[in-house]
């Protein structure tokens, strides 16, 4: 798995949370008040299943990304294969749901889900963990805000003196999650219509427009 498909992964990923946010904003419309609770409950069992799995701290999955991003840059080798993908899933699933039904807000938490993603792709031959931490946040953030220029100068900033080495990946990256992301949100509405949906899909809220 090249450099390229790693970043088409993550875009997938980060889009198919967002996807979730949106259809659990329409399953929220009726009944608010008990669904809304039942969210809550959903997003708990996702951290709750984090810490029980890993046994690490359950606030790494619960809270926003920028404190686990940050652990995540200083002690990549930390975390196991395992526990990274264990991140991935839960961490995906209560944001997906907070996005919809909780306050819960785009950028770090997928920036955060595209760093252990790649992270957890860091063995593989040819990909250290300082490249997986830039590919992962570059291709989340071009992923999550559709803006690939911005994405790179974020995935720059974060990455601080190691992104001189590091720019060629992080703009392709940002391209190819940029193009993927709109690719498989242009293939939402037409699934929508093939099932009989609202053509368009959904109406959204801000947080997973």
């Amino acid at each position: 798995m090249g450099p390229a498909h790693r970043a088409a992964l993550i875009a997938v990923l980060v889009t198919l949370g967002r996807e979730l946010g949106r259809r659990t904003v329409t399953w929220t419309r009726r009944h608010t008040a008990a669904r809304t609770v039942a969210c809550a409950t959903a997003v708990g069992v996702c951290v709750a299943a984090y810490a029980l799995i890993t046994g690490r701290s359950p606030a790494e999955a619960a809270l926003s990304g920028q404190a686990t991003l940050a652990q995540l840059a200083a002690h990549p080798h930390a975390w196991s294969v395992g526990a990274l993908v264990a991140l991935v899933a839960c961490k995906g699933l209560a944001w997906g749901i907070a996005l919809g039904a909780l306050r819960g807000g785009p950028i770090f938490p997928a920036v955060l889900l595209g760093a252990a993603t790649a992270l957890a792709c860091s063995g593989l031959p040819g990909f250290g963990a300082t490249p997986a931490l830039a590919l992962g946040i570059a291709a989340a953030a071009a992923a999550v805000t559709g803006l690939p220029l911005a994405s790179s100068v974020l995935a720059v900033l974060l990455m601080g003196r190691d992104a001189h080495d590091q720019t060629p990946l992080i703009v392709m990256a940002s391209v190819v999650a940029f193009v993927v992301a709109q690719l498989v949100r242009r293939a939402e509405p037409e699934a929508d219509r093939a099932s009989g949906g609202a053509p368009g899909g959904a109406p959204t809220t801000g947080a997973v427009r």
